[in-house]
């Protein structure tokens, strides 16, 4: 949602919050309490015989006169405590207001300056990841990404996005070459924690680094794009985005990948991931019972409907089934080129893998400079839409890496397997223990310390 939206919807509680004090006062002054005031007559019924209604009506006490407004007299105690009553609910509902301002002010300040990374997905010559892999490997990146609930209400809940670049790029200093690439924007202190739910799928793939060194940003930003097109679900986030038989296809992003290179201009492809909050579990699970029950019913009343008897709507059931229990993201889907007709090509791509939903392209008549501004810091939008709901199954079959037979595309790949070293193994900056002299100091040596092995030596010198 827009900053104006959002604006206009805080002007719109804050002016609700604003006529309920000022109507409160009135509304209590038009209550009229009742009173149970103990009759003369009677009091007095056991000592006199009853009278007749006129007699009766004659004799009652007068009601008291009305003020010129129509107000209750100031020493009604009904009047007073419920005066107390709005002024003390004025009060809480004021303090709740004020809270809820700081606690979003608060979040929308931590949310401007979180510091963010680039890093490069180094792919590998021979990995190959199974499906359940692929979810497992979601489901840690949720969980690293993910913080406290304390922390999500002070501070907001930061986001991972994989983004697949595809730029020109000097080659040593001479010609211009077109070079597609993966990369992760996370934060700094969560890059190691990622590499490794990444290495745990995929073997010899690296994040920002090559060898064992640390993980490195990117250099460089990226610059505001000339067009830009956001995706959502076309239908609810119950239905699913898994095509039927996506197992022995191709990665999505092979397609993507060969349609950014056939444009032949910078295009960059944007999936954003912000873990939901751990409660939405439960919604989904409680929504997808709801739609289920819905068409027992339609079976039951003798509907036109066909219910779950429908094959179309078991086969729906059955996609939908197996993204619920895992984790909830909110996906944000952007692709940015520098034209339109570039970024409807890789747009088209993008659509293309649909199973019971797919991906529908949102509107923006009036947003468009405003999204276009933010894509270099890849905020996200402040209220995101209930339909840019997934699962990390839908995730998995998604971001799926591109495997060694994807051809045409120029990525760079490290040939070399990620094999690790034995403990036993002398290292250059292990320092050396002196050896004791003597026939019992060598023997102790030989007893008790382990057999170390050289780099590249054959049998003859496999002892040091």
């Amino acid at each position: 949602m827009s900053p104006a939206r959002t604006a206009f919807c805080a002007l719109i509680v804050i002016g609700g919050l604003a006529a309920s004090a000022v109507l409160l006062p009135r509304a209590l002054h038009t209550l009229h309490a009742l009173h149970l005031q103990a009759s003369p007559l009677a009091q007095t019924a056991t000592h006199h015989r009853p009278r007749s209604m006129a007699a009766q009506r004659m004799s009652a006490p007068l009601p008291p006169v009305a003020s010129a407004r129509g107000r209750r007299p100031a020493s009604d105690p009904t009047f007073t405590e419920l005066a107390h009553a709005g002024i003390e609910i004025a009060k809480a509902l004021l303090v709740l207001a004020v809270l809820m301002l700081l606690i979003v002010a608060r979040r929308m300040r931590r949310r401007a300056r979180r510091e963010y990374a680039l890093y490069e997905l180094h792919l590998s010559t021979h990995d190959q990841a199974k499906g359940q892999d692929l979810e497992d490997m979601i489901e840690q990146i949720a969980n690293n990404v993910r913080v406290w609930p304390l922390e999500r209400i002070r501070n907001g809940q930061p986001y991972v996005s994989i983004e697949l670049i595809c730029g020109v790029k000097p080659e040593n200093g001479g010609p211009m070459e077109m070079e597609w690439s993966i990369n992760i924007r996370c934060e700094p202190e969560t890059a190691s924690a990622l590499d490794g739910a990444i290495s745990a799928t995929y073997p010899d793939v690296r994040l920002g680094r090559i060898h064992g060194e640390q993980p490195l940003p990117r250099p460089g930003v990226l610059r505001e794009p000339g067009c830009l097109m956001r995706f959502r679900k076309e239908r609810s986030f119950v239905y699913s985005l898994i095509a039927d038989g996506g197992e022995q296809a191709s990665a999505p992003l092979e397609q993507i990948a060969r349609a950014q290179v056939a444009v032949g201009a910078p295009t960059v492809v944007r999936f954003q991931l912000t873990p939901t909050p751990v409660g939405f579990e439960a919604l989904a699970r409680s929504l997808y019972r709801r739609h289920e029950n819905k068409l027992v019913r339609h079976e039951r009343w003798s509907l036109p409907k066909g219910g779950l008897t429908s094959t179309f709507n078991r086969a729906e059931m059955q996609a939908a089934e197996r993204t619920q229990n895992r984790s909830l993201f909110w996906l944000e889907t952007v692709v940015a080129a520098d034209t339109p007709e570039a970024c409807k090509t890789v747009a088209a791509a993008v659509q293309s893998r649909r199973g019971e939903n797919r991906l529908h392209r949102r509107w923006m008549t009036v947003r468009q400079g405003l999204y276009r501004r933010r894509f270099p810091r890849a905020l996200p939008p402040l209220i995101p839409s209930w339909r840019s709901l997934v699962s990390a199954a839908e995730v998995a079959h998604l971001l799926e890496l591109p495997s060694a037979r994807m051809k045409g595309v120029p990525v760079r790949r490290i040939p070399l397997p990620r094999i690790p070293a034995p403990p036993e193994l002398i290292r250059g900056s292990r320092p050396r223990r002196a050896r004791p002299s003597g026939s019992a100091a060598s023997h102790q040596v030989q007893c008790h310390e382990p057999e170390r092995v050289r780099v590249g030596a054959g049998p003859s010198g496999a002892r040091a």
